[in-house]
């Protein structure tokens, strides 16, 4: 099998590692070679440290995409048009396709599993969601057998890193953040991890395989994290909680709830206890009710690791065994199925801002349980329970209000 690499950026080099150093043990183990032919790249003069690769560079992707001895393209450029463009013309030109590219398969999943079909080919982004982690292909196969109705999880490293900080060393967010791009763990331009859209792609993802339907980027409800201050963090800590960045979706049969928001866990909960850059993801169905995924959820070897698994599952054919597909009509989306007690935090600046506040919250029918009072300007209440998408509705409705605010769910595992 003759492999087409497109990229060679972090994720990229360590896949053409594996693969040349196993290259000699998978030929002995399935009897036939496993080899990289050729590699897209932006400069093929940049200085590399990298053996073997001189001679298959190439700048011009459809050198790659349009050779007829290179049956499966593994995508590592990253970002969405171009990268969607290339994996739908090397499945229309019947090449096998592996992909970590999240924006791309929680946009388009539907439509490029049935082009894999259509030709026989085969379509898979195991290293999309949860890193290193051994997630999608289980999650595949116990959906042949399970109506899976519930799946929520931790999936993004960046934003679990910079609140683990925060609790245990007290940092405020900015200062967690800084870490952790120092350290690699998130971008120069953190947006997608810190406002959610990262979670909201994965859960995406998760939610279509689980359900079986198609679900995209556009059905999640999601919102950022940047809110959360080191006086939160002390208070929750204080009374036995944590904050975690969390996806939750949930289904009926019919509706589903996507949501991604800050969610705060007792200290004894397994979730609670996920820290740094490590992901978890539990779902739950009929036949097997729960079902939990743990591990390092992002990185250069974990994530070429997962790539390289699906190419192994490729050259097999095991593909075959547990191909999904989705439901061809859409789910209609409805964030009243998910349902919880809410904690709402404000800054006041003063006595009307909390008259304000309660005034909302009554014309948002938000019922609240109790108020407390950390600090002379600060309030916490605690809501009734309440969906997700009325809490939508009254944030965007707080927004116009001159305080800072924080709104999490109070989850019970």
């Amino acid at each position: 099998m003759k492999i087409g690499l497109l990229g060679l950026g972090t994720v990229g080099t360590g896949v053409f590692e594996i693969i040349q150093k196993r290259k000699q043990s998978l030929q002995k183990l399935y009897g036939q070679p496993l080899e990289i032919t050729k590699i897209l790249v932006k400069d093929k003069n940049k200085k590399r440290d990298l053996q073997g690769v001189k001679g298959l560079l190439t700048t011009d992707p459809y050198e790659i995409l349009n050779d007829p001895s290179i049956d499966l393209i593994i995508e590592v450029i990253g970002g969405l048009e171009k990268a969607y463009q290339y994996i739908k013309y090397a499945l229309q030109n019947e090449k096998h396709v592996v992909t970590a590219n999240k924006a791309v398969v929680s946009l388009h999943m539907k439509e490029l599993l049935d082009l894999a079909q259509k030709n026989q080919k085969a379509f898979l982004f195991e290293a999309s969601v949860g890193g290193g982690i051994p997630l999608l292909k289980p999650l595949r196969q116990c959906s042949l057998l399970n109506n899976f109705y519930e799946v929520k999880g931790i999936v993004n490293g960046t934003s679990n890193f910079i609140l683990t900080k925060m609790t245990e060393e007290g940092l405020d967010f900015h200062e967690a953040l800084k870490i952790a791009q120092d350290l690699g763990y998130a971008e120069a331009d953190p947006t997608d991890d810190i406002k959610g859209a990262d979670v909201a792609r994965k859960l995406a993802i998760l939610s279509s395989l689980a359900f079986h339907r198609d679900i995209t980027l556009g059905d999640v409800l999601y919102r950022s994290i940047k809110h959360v201050d080191r006086e939160d963090i002390h208070y929750l800590k204080d009374k036995g909680y944590s904050v975690k960045y969390f996806g939750k979706a949930l289904t009926n049969g019919e509706k589903v709830s996507a949501v991604v928001e800050p969610v705060l866990f007792q200290r004894i909960t397994q979730f609670e206890k996920v820290k740094d850059s490590f992901n978890m993801v539990s779902v739950k169905g009929d036949n097997l009710e729960e079902l939990r995924f743990y591990g390092e959820g992002a990185g250069k070897n974990a994530s070429a690791n997962a790539i390289v698994c699906d190419v192994i599952d490729i050259f097999t054919g095991a593909y075959k065994k547990d191909f999904v597909v989705l439901k061809e009509q859409k789910p209609k989306i409805s964030s009243q199925l998910l349902q919880g007690k809410y904690l709402i935090r404000i800054v006041l600046k003063d006595s009307l801002n909390s008259c304000s506040f309660l005034k909302l919250a009554d014309e948002n029918e938000i019922s609240l349980q109790r108020i407390e009072k950390p600090s002379p300007k600060r309030r916490i209440f605690i809501t009734e329970k309440v969906s997700a998408e009325k809490i939508k509705k009254f944030i965007q409705d707080l927004k116009h209000l001159e305080f800072s605010f924080f709104v999490a769910r109070i989850e019970k595992e």
